[in-house]
Order: C-alpha cells, then structure tokens, then sequence
C-alpha cells in the first residue's frame, strides 16, 4: 500500500500544476491588454508590476521558510489560493488606476509564496516518486495550452472579466487538489533541521557557492533588460494587427512544445549536465530576441514562439535542478522563492516603470535590443561560474 501512495500523490501534484499554473493562461496572455484597454498608459502598467513585485521580494522567502516548518503548511497554500483567487476576481472588475494598485497589492500579498512552496512540494513528491520534476511541470503547460484557448474565445465574446472569473475557479480547483496530497510533502523533511533553516542561511548558502551566485546575476541581467518584452510583447502583437484569438494561439504554441522537451530535459540534464543546459537555452533565447529585432512582425513572433518552447523548458527545469541540486531539502524552498521571487521582484520593481517609459518613448521594438544585451550578459555570467569539472564529470 505505501508504494503506491507516491505515485498517488505524483497524480495529484500533476493535476494541482495543471490548475493552478494552467489557470495563469486565462489572464496573463491578455493583462496587460485589459490595462491597455481602460486607458493605462505604458508608465502606469509598468507601476502596477512593480507594486507586486515589491511586495513579492520582501515577503515570498520569509513566508515560504516559515511555512515549511509548520504542519499547517498545506493550509496556508490552501488559504492563499483561495484569497489569490478572489482578487483575481475582483481585479477583473477594476476600471481605475488606484483600485487595480491596491488589488495587486493585496494579491501579490496573499500569494507571494505560492509558486516557490508549490515548486518545493512538487521537487519532493517528484523525487520521491522516482520522477523528474519536468513529470509535473509539464501539466502547466498542458493546462496552459487549453486555458489560454479558452480564454481567448471567451475574451474575444464575453469581454476581459470571463479571463479573470476563469483563473479564480482554477485556483479554487487547485486549492481543493492539494487535500489530495499528504500534508508531509509541504513540510520540510527533517523537523531537525528546520529551526536551522532560514532566510539568512539560505543567503550566505548562495554567496558562498559561485555557482549559483553566477546564476543570480544572469537572473538579474536577464530579467531587468528582458522585461520591456514580458510586458508588452502581446500589446506588440496588437499593434502590428492580431486579434486576441491570434494573441490567444501565439500564447501556446510555446506550450505546444514544452510538453514533451519538459520531460525530455530532465533527461537530458542528468545526461549533459545541467550547466551546459542552461548555457544552450540563454544563447537559445537570446537568438531569439535578436530575430524579432531585426525582422519585426507577427509571424516571425509566432515562429520565435513556437521555438521558445524548447529555451523556456531547458531554462525552467534547469534552473530548479540546480538550485535543489545545490541545496538541502530544507532550504530548497527558500532558495528557489529568492531566485524566482525575490530576484525577479526586485528586478520587476527597477525595470517595469523604465520598460514602460521606454516602451511610450520608442516603442516595442526597441526593447528586444535591450533583451538582447541582458541574455548576452547572463550568458557570459553563466559561462564564467560554471561548476569546475571534478573525477571527469561534467559537475552538477
């Protein structure tokens, strides 16, 4: 009987990914959109980004350290889907700046540790089951793919609210999933360790090893210069001339080819090393970004899209290999909020409001040259603190 509960449980946490990361497709695709569409001006939108992601980089470590020392752990990822969801809601039925700040604000609160909690409980129950995490990951994409389908024939008829009631069930859904998985997997394995465990630890854990200190700043480089194209590439693609069901298509055709590079990278990081992975996927990207600045339109948006896919599992699997891969199970939820957190808010917080005045200043063109010269930087970052070869192997 307990050789099959991992297994169960493995079912479970593909399904909770499939709705609470799927459930993301019914609104990302078209936020800012629906900002654009109440009149919000580049500079406000890239505000609105940087009030979450302040609130993420200060609050998702500490609360996910927290959490996984508590047996309640499962509840509060309970609570916080719950609370997410109903902003979500409310957030679609916003027509003013000030209202959507303040909503945002609340949202990013409540749901600051969700995603690296989420990604902590999928490594162990992954791993426990003999899996790869790219196993359950991959039912993001999946989700993805018929949310943001969905969402765009929904839109399209129904206006931006259906987007936003569409993630609120999903989280809901999600929330009721995670009673399906037992409680231990959103606790820190060993009790023993876990008063050692905290965000001060998990700090210098990261300075002290160059590996993923080198990884910070190409998170950071990456993620300044390339955020003008995460928030207006889609309003890019409204410019040049695609409906939101084409906006909605170009959201998955990525997915498309995550579903089977997200299980073929696990594979082939344990095989080739998860360095020289991660180097493909960055020079991967930054080719791409390169295409669009030199050959603006929509199909060779939807060409770089599909493409993507690939770069986007690469990256993803690999950057939580090697963080889990580089940490204790105790810390590995904490480590993974500060990189994919706290980082990104802080970057969020300097780059959004410089993206968005560049982007009423010049355009949407122009911030691919920036994103080419983040991915250069994080690439040349990356290459300098790759793990030193030790007995013949390739490193961790």
């Amino acid at each position: 009987m307990s050789l099959k509960l991992p297994n169960r449980d493995l079912l479970f946490a593909r399904a909770y990914y499939f709705a609470f990361m799927g459930g993301w497709g019914f609104v990302l695709p078209f936020i800012n959109l629906f900002y654009v569409s109440l009149g919000l001006s580049g500079t406000q939108i890239g505000t609105i980004g940087s009030v979450s992601a302040t609130v993420g980089l200060i609050v998702s470590p500490v609360i996910v350290t927290e959490i996984k020392k508590r047996p309640q752990a499962r509840g509060i990822l309970q609570a916080s889907l719950m609370l997410g969801a109903m902003a979500y809601f409310l957030l679609g039925q916003q027509t003013a700046f000030f209202p959507i700040i303040l909503i945002v604000f609340l949202q990013a609160l409540v749901g600051a540790g969700v995603m690296p909690a989420s990604d902590a409980m999928a490594v162990h129950v992954s791993e426990e089951a003999g899996k790869g995490y790219g196993s359950v990951r991959v039912w993001a994409s999946v989700g993805w793919i018929i949310t943001v389908l969905t969402s765009g024939w929904l839109i399209e008829r129904k206006g931006f609210e259906a987007g936003f009631l569409g993630v609120s069930l999903m989280w809901l859904t999600g929330a009721l999933v995670t009673l399906l998985i037992q409680p231990r997997y959103f606790v820190s394995p060993n009790y023993a360790e876990q008063r050692k465990s905290n965000l001060r630890t998990a700090l210098k854990h990261i300075t002290q090893d160059r590996t993923l200190l080198g990884y910070a700043i190409a998170v950071i480089f990456m993620g300044f210069l390339n955020n003008g194209v995460l928030q207006f590439e889609n309003v890019f693609l409204s410019q040049l001339g695609a409906s939101k069901q084409l906006i909605s298509v170009a959201g998955i055709l990525s997915a498309i080819v995550e579903l089977p590079f997200m299980i073929y990278a696990d594979r082939y990081i344990r095989r080739a090393g998860v360095h020289r992975v991660l180097l493909f996927a960055v020079t991967m990207i930054l080719f791409q970004r390169a295409v669009i600045l030199l050959f603006p339109s929509i199909i060779t948006i939807m060409i770089v899209r599909f493409m993507g896919g690939v770069a986007f599992s690469f990256l993803t699997i690999g950057a939580v290999f090697l963080i889990s891969s580089r940490t204790t199970p105790n810390e590995t939820g904490t480590v993974l909020a500060i990189y994919t957190v706290t980082l990104n808010g802080l970057v969020s917080v300097l780059a959004a409001p410089v993206s968005g005045a560049i982007f009423d200043a010049l355009g949407a063109r122009w911030l691919y040259a920036l994103a080419v010269t983040g991915y250069a930087i994080g690439l040349l970052s990356l290459w300098l603190t790759r793990p030193l070869p030790q007995n013949g192997s390739s490193g961790r």
